[in-house]
């Protein structure tokens, strides 16, 4: 994680092989003594690339972020309303960590980094959402079942695997 803790212009002269630029996805698991595990998913908007597909909120890590951790907070709050403490809700990555792809039109290569997020509730219940309209429709906290079934349309297929991921880390660390 330690690499993480630097921000753009730091990390980028490190990888010279992204030359588009770095995003990040937050996969959140919300665990409680008396409920299910479960993770936020928000639904991409009517007018966004992959319209009405699911995903886990991120973005693009900018220039003004102090850290590559810090974006990914920042994009959390941004999207959902969520606070999160880079320095302690990150518990890792999943999804191996990484991955890289070129942008057809451009040739630019792109890294998404996808980190694991553990949000620990008491009796009242799932957090409420605040969406960015723009970007996104809904939202809902998706049981590792209603992931692992199938009948959620992803934006992007190596997502749920990330997330199912997400849940064994959890589980490990002793959350439902």
């Amino acid at each position: 994680m330690e690499e993480y803790h630097q921000p753009l212009s730091t990390y980028l002269p490190k990888h010279p092989s992204i030359t588009g630029g770095l995003v990040v996805s937050v996969v959140i698991i919300h665990t409680s003594p008396t409920n299910v595990a479960r993770t936020l998913i928000i639904q991409r908007a009517l007018k966004d690339g992959f319209p009405l597909k699911w995903e886990t909120p991120g973005g693009g890590v900018e220039d003004f972020d102090a850290s590559i951790l810090s974006a990914a907070a920042r994009e959390v709050k941004e999207e959902t309303g969520l606070d999160v403490d880079h320095e302690k809700d990150i518990l890792g990555t999943v999804g191996g960590g990484f991955t890289e792809w070129e942008e057809p039109k451009t040739g630019l290569w792109w890294r998404k980094v996808v980190f694991l997020v553990r949000i620990v509730g008491g009796e009242e219940g799932l957090p409420v959402v605040r969406l960015e309209e723009r970007e996104h429709r809904d939202w809902r906290w998706a049981t590792e079942e209603e992931v692992r079934e199938g009948g959620i349309e992803f934006a992007y297929g190596e997502l749920a695997r990330g997330i199912l991921e997400g849940f064994g880390k959890v589980r490990e660390l002793g959350g439902s």
